[in-house]
């Protein structure tokens, strides 16, 4: 549980510092609002359109940019994407024909944590007073993951997308070692092991 607060941690510090200070206002104004430099004269039609309103924010938001929690935003569906593609995973090295139940266990175990990164990060949303957006998660691009180095491999590129650090350097060993067992009773044993 202690890697997941540290990588929660890590991605929120990384988030925070690409953010700008957000300035101390009470309210946030809605995209359709004049900008400085515009016409400050509305039409009438507009004067009482329900939105062109002022929108409270959240009392317990303090010093949080929009951009941090734009990025936060983008962060979970990240983690949703990642989940969705793992649990694609356990479940085809689960199949009889594929029969690998340590890949699977462990691409069930990355599913899991993938949710947790989200419910985390969900909860800090709402802890600094900003609001979650859920957008549409995509599917995975292929339902057919080919063997374990295969998987792995594109688990690695997944990783490399959401930026956990500990499991590229873990899913990296693991492609060094399927490549040295090879394909076939390599991959098998390799199957067996403990870490799976």
């Amino acid at each position: 549980m202690n890697s997941l607060y540290i990588s929660l941690f890590a991605t929120a510090v990384l988030l925070v510092a690409t953010a700008e200070r957000t300035k101390k206002d009470h309210y946030r104004f809605r995209s359709d609002q004049p900008t400085e430099g515009e016409d400050e004269e509305e039409p009438h039609h507009h004067r009482h359109d329900p939105f062109s309103t002022i929108i409270p924010v959240a009392r317990c938001r303090h010093n949080y940019n929009d951009r941090t929690e734009t990025a936060i935003n983008r962060q979970i569906n990240f983690y949703m994407h990642s989940a969705y593609v793992y649990n694609s995973m356990a479940h085809y090295f689960g199949r009889c024909d594929i029969a690998l139940p340590g890949f699977q266990k462990f691409f069930e175990q990355m599913t899991t944590e993938q949710r947790q990164h989200t419910e985390a990060l969900m909860k800090y949303q709402n802890l600094r007073g900003g609001q979650v957006n859920l957008q549409q998660v995509t599917a995975p691009t292929t339902n057919d993951w080919g063997t374990g180095l295969d998987a792995m491999i594109q688990a690695l590129e997944l990783e490399k997308t959401i930026n956990q650090v500990e499991k590229i350097f873990t899913i990296s060993q693991y492609i060094t070692n399927l490549e040295r067992v090879g394909p076939g009773l390599g991959e098998y044993m390799f199957d067996k092991l403990p870490q799976n």
